[in-house]
């Protein structure tokens, strides 16, 4: 027996000695001049990917028909002809995994120089460890194409250098990020998120390094939409062909493209008004049969794309979509299909091309393939017609609406938030408490302005889901750095007030403006009384409409006066939250309550500031805007008061459980305590009506001083 027989038969574990570094590079070399194989991005997701443990809630063989959805997308990455692909698709549904799907691809059977654009490049490093990442190491045909050394410059957080080519992972915040070498393929990521840059919008400045490539280069933006005008990924598919996915009926067959509001109902009460979410499926529009969850399913698996921009040809603009439906109205459902698109399909693509109704040509061009889809597309359980349908229900304010829109239907929606409200509506619909600490309010917080000469303080009260109460609103006359101004404020802070059942309230957290002139007074001030939750705080400097979280993830510590630094508030965020909950007319979550004592003043700083909508480097943006000799003092202390509430909550303050706690009563609760009940042997009509709440005096009632805003709005 030979030495290396032996060796073998001793070690059946052995493996070949590691290549060396002149065969990798031959293998290399002959691998880059060796043509790809011409198998579409499904199937090489369906033989290659494995999908890692870490990054998802499966794990294992990818297999693209777990989502059908994504199968279309897939397929225009390699239809002849596209050179730019959008998804305006809802949450969690194919846009990350796409992504990845076509970075895996080209890695490893066309490899070439790709970047990955997130909207920061927090956002960046974070994508690259969560997703790209363990998207390689679980793949056994991309993870020995990268060096395994922590060393190696050809492998870091931001760049993967692999044979034949490299992949970049950015923020698109920096123009030098996306125009500093040629690029085949880029992928954008939430372009929604991006902000405006003096050069121009970052997917046209990131689009020119694609130059070099121009037969072969590919475009990618993936997100959800946002608000409508707004909205830069519904503007990208509105320039494209605009396809659109239909399913068969399992029951007749028909295709259909799926309509939440067409085509999803459910069972009502009597009079309609009970709602049972739970009774919701999919009907079809022709036969009328209610999909059952499996039947959902399977017709999942029949998903076809089409295209469905308007165009115009023979003198006539043609409606796809709408000629679809006037021909299965008319009877001819077999041959609807046929009469408005061509199946076009290879062995690397498949979509239904759009013609023209008189000459038959195809009249819409594919280079921008676009696609949209909502979760009723979506296989996962959550996403089923009943959960949908309850989360419609539940969506019961403008914001509730949006979100949904957003995130279920893959829709823009038209916000009002930043329309003028009325001062004198506001002012008409104030309340008289029973006690200085009304029974819904569960928690306490101040928000406090600095002038240069005056500070102006908010005290709200919290209850359940974010309804509130203005308790107090007190004016210290003098300057922040004067130590009696700070001993009336710190009394203000330290007072107690109660409900009437005698249970006592104290402010529980604050924030205090440090933007002005008297800011480190501010600063020792507030450090000094971190343990009570009193922040110095300073708006984020949002002059082009970005939305941060109101309350950030770093807040400042008791350290030295030399490294304290002010929590930085998304006051934008706070802005909208605001102004929202002042446009809710109903008591109930979110809704804002206030006292006898808030004057006309009061309302008009509340609302005095008003949306606009601008536009940096060819995108739009919102941006809240003060108009000239107005006031707002009013409207910054409750922002300021809202972010103490967010700072407690980022502690992890439960809100809703702290007013179980308290005994808080909820608005539904209030008012079933004033509603009688009729004895059970009186005749229904004989009941008597609930007494009218008491009449508000109009605005000429007198406040007290601490509630009024003596300076004209």
């Amino acid at each position: 027996m030979s030495t290396s027989s032996s060796r073998s038969s001793a070690n059946p574990t052995s493996t070949s000695p590691a290549p060396t570094k002149t065969e990798r590079l031959r293998r290399a070399s002959r691998k880059g001049w060796t043509p790809p194989p011409r198998v579409s991005l499904p199937t090489w997701a369906d033989k290659r990917r494995k999908l890692a443990k870490e990054a998802g809630s499966t794990s294992g063989q990818y297999r693209t028909g777990r989502v059908e959805i994504a199968r279309g997308p897939m397929l225009a990455v390699t239809e002849p002809g596209v050179r730019k692909l959008t998804a305006v698709v809802a949450t969690q549904l194919l846009k990350s995994t796409l992504i990845e799907n076509i970075v895996g691809f080209h890695m490893d059977l066309d490899p070439c120089p790709m970047l990955i654009v997130q909207p920061k490049d927090s956002a960046a490093l974070q994508f690259s460890k969560e997703r790209i990442a363990p998207f390689i190491k679980a793949t056994p045909a991309l993870r020995g194409l990268i060096s395994s050394k922590t060393r190696n410059a050809g492998d870091t957080v931001d760049y993967k250098a692999f044979p034949g080519g490299f992949l970049g992972i950015v923020g698109a915040g920096s123009p030098d990020n996306l125009a500093r070498r040629p690029i085949r393929i880029i992928l954008y990521d939430e372009i929604n998120k991006y902000l405006p840059l003096k050069e121009g919008k970052p997917t046209d400045i990131g689009d020119e390094r694609l130059a070099t490539f121009e037969s072969n280069s590919l475009s990618v933006r993936v997100c959800s939409p946002t608000i409508t005008g707004e909205c830069e990924i519904s503007a990208s598919y509105a320039t494209s062909d605009q396809r659109r996915a239909s399913v068969a009926c399992p029951d007749c067959g028909h295709r259909q493209f799926l309509d939440f509001f067409e085509h999803v109902h459910w069972e009502k009460g009597a009079e309609g008004k009970v709602h049972k979410p739970e009774t919701a499926r999919i009907y079809c529009e022709v036969c009328g049969t209610g999909w059952s969850e499996g039947q959902r399913l399977r017709a999942l698996g029949t998903i076809r794309w089409h295209q469905a921009r308007p165009f115009e040809c023979c003198g006539e603009l043609q409606h796809p979509l709408d000629a679809y439906a006037a021909a299965w109205a008319a009877g001819d459902d077999a041959n609807a299909i046929d009469r408005v698109w061509d199946w076009w399909s290879g062995p690397r693509w498949a979509v239904y091309r759009a013609k023209c109704g008189h000459c038959g040509k195809w009249a819409v061009p594919n280079e921008h393939a676009g696609f949209q889809a909502s979760k009723l597309y979506s296989p996962w359980a959550n996403d089923s017609p009943p959960r949908i349908a309850a989360k419609w229900l539940a969506a019961i304010d403008e914001d509730g609406k949006l979100t949904f829109y957003n995130t279920q239907l893959a829709l823009t929606f038209k916000k009002n938030t930043g329309k003028a409200l009325s001062a004198d509506a506001l002012l008409n619909r104030r309340e008289i408490w029973a006690a200085d600490v009304p029974d819904g309010v569960a928690i306490m917080t101040i928000g406090i302005d600095v002038q240069d000469y005056r500070i102006e303080a908010e005290l709200v009260g919290w209850g359940r889901d974010e309804e509130s109460w203005s308790i107090a609103y007190e004016v210290f006359e003098g300057e922040f750095d004067d130590p009696r101004l700070q001993a009336r404020l710190d009394e203000f802070l330290e007072r107690k007030w109660y409900r009437a059942d005698g249970r006592p309230f104290v402010v529980t957290a604050g924030c205090i403006d440090s933007g002005g002139h008297h800011t480190q007074a501010v600063y020792d001030f507030a450090k000094a009384r971190l343990k009570r939750y009193i922040w110095a705080i300073k708006g984020e400097s949002a002059r082009t409409g970005q939305r941060n979280p109101i309350w950030p993830t770093k807040v400042p510590t008791s350290r030295s006066k030399k490294s304290f630094r002010p929590v930085i508030l998304g006051v934008n965020a706070g802005k909208d939250a605001i102004r929202s909950y002042l446009t809710r007319e109903i008591p109930g979550p979110g809704y804002m309550h206030f006292t006898t004592d808030r004057d006309i003043n009061y309302f008009a700083q509340l609302t005095a500031e008003q949306i606009e909508i601008k536009q940096l480097g060819g995108m739009k943006y919102r941006v809240w805007v003060l108009p000239p000799g107005k006031a707002n003092e009013a409207s910054d202390c409750r922002v300021y008061a809202y972010a103490a509430l967010h700072g407690m909550m980022h502690r992890g303050f439960k809100l809703n459980r702290e007013a179980e706690r308290v005994g808080a009563v909820t608005t539904i609760e209030r008012q079933a305590a004033v509603m009688p009940t009729a004895p059970a042997n009186r005749p229904a009509e004989e009941v008597p009506a609930a007494p009218a709440a008491p009449a508000v005096p109009p605005a000429k009632m007198t406040a007290r001083r601490s509630g009024r805003i003596r300076r004209l709005a």
